[in-house]
């Protein structure tokens, strides 16, 4: 008797597993049904400040394609002359392009002035260079937008995405410039740097 107990307890047991297995086998089918999707392209967006000249109006990305930091030259005058005792004036405008979907403002900084003199001619000590934020670069050549203006030469402005902000520097020459150092020349370089906020 215990035998013929054990034998249908092991019989449904069998049934049981069986009809188990038909069910997982039913889902396993479902489970491996395939659908097709089209594959999508993620790109990153790109941080691009780009510059424009005052005299020219060349527009020049602030990082070249290989990387590198682009070089912008500025003209002051026509012919490049400072008076002892007089200013000229140039600036550039920093625009934020970049091609981002969500806000992305930017805060461009101007850095100290970098004076280098040809054949070590002594003209730094009589170079003072401001630089300000502005709105427009007609407003560079107006004296009273350098009155606040400290001599170090920096400046700081936020451009929101698609906008654009103007640096303007002042490059006065001191009226007590010795009369040996007529006719020297000087290159100022003004790194301007840009950063996500």
């Amino acid at each position: 008797m215990n035998s013929t107990r054990a034998l249908k307890a092991t019989g449904l047991v069998l049934i049981a597993v069986v009809l188990a297995l038909f069910t997982v086998q039913g889902s396993y089918a479902l489970w491996n049904k395939a659908v097709s999707s089209n594959a999508g392209t993620v790109q990153a967006a790109d941080f691009r400040i780009s510059l424009t000249d005052t005299i020219t109006s060349q527009v020049t990305d602030m990082t070249l394609a290989n990387g590198t930091a682009a070089t912008l030259s500025l003209s002051t005058t026509p012919a490049g002359l400072i008076i002892p005792g007089q200013s000229t004036y140039a600036g550039v405008q920093v625009g934020n392009v970049t091609n981002a979907g969500g806000d992305f403002t930017v805060r461009a900084s101007t850095s100290t002035p970098i004076i280098n003199n040809n054949a070590g001619s002594p003209l730094a000590p009589y170079l003072v260079v401001k630089a300000v934020a502005a709105t427009s670069l007609s407003q560079c050549s107006q004296a009273s937008l350098y009155a606040a203006a400290t001599p170090s030469g920096t400046s700081s402005m936020d451009i929101a995405k698609a906008g654009t902000g103007v640096f303007c520097f002042q490059i006065s020459l001191s009226a007590d410039m010795p009369a040996s150092l007529a006719g020297q020349t000087a290159t100022i370089a003004i790194p301007i740097t840009a950063t996500q906020l």
